[in-house]
């Protein structure tokens, strides 16, 4: 999502032939984990006014995807330490998820605040969208930058996967033997 979308003739470096399009995302409730990181690389979030914001990957005992390389960027890194290493789930009124969340809607407007922003995206032309979209992400987030990350996230996550504190983490946290599926 983040680097747009690519076919056959997708070139790695900074002038990628990618094609681009702007990514809107709509929390209702909640994101957490994934979804949170999905938010991350979206150009537009809305949320409802009692969603949050959660990345709890930290208490099970892994690394949160490229939420340690995005949210810093964008919402700051205090909050991102926060966030990351002290579990903590930011309220979509908190002003501390002003870079997690674009626009807040009342309960219920969730389907006219999507028209809006869809109508706003799209007035000054696809084409002009997709350039600006890309100048952005080059600015804010090389691929090199990228694949140092993804190179560091692979190891650490492997060293992660195969201890035993994950093990016992997701035993207490997702208490496994009692769910019901």
């Amino acid at each position: 999502m983040y680097r747009g979308l690519t076919g056959p003739d997708f070139i790695p470096d900074e002038a990628e032939t990618s094609d681009e399009k702007p990514w809107i995302a709509a929390v209702e409730a909640f994101a957490i984990g994934g979804g949170c990181q999905i938010t991350l690389v979206c150009d537009r979030v809305l949320c409802e006014e009692d969603a949050y914001f959660s990345l709890p990957a930290r208490k099970e005992g892994f690394v949160p995807g490229a939420a340690n390389l995005r949210l810093a960027a964008i919402a700051g890194e205090r909050v991102a330490r926060q966030a990351i290493l002290f579990d903590r789930a930011f309220d979509a009124r908190q002003a501390e998820a002003a870079g997690l969340c674009d626009v807040v809607v009342p309960r219920g407007e969730m389907d006219a605040a999507l028209a809006r922003t869809v109508s706003e995206t799209t007035e000054g032309g696809a084409v002009a969208v997709a350039a600006q979209r890309k100048a952005l992400r080059v600015g804010a987030e090389s691929i090199d930058t990228f694949r140092r990350y993804m190179a560091l996230y692979v190891r650490e996550q492997a060293l992660c996967m195969y201890s035993d504190a994950l093990i016992a983490n997701l035993q207490t946290y997702w208490n496994a033997q009692n769910r019901v599926l």
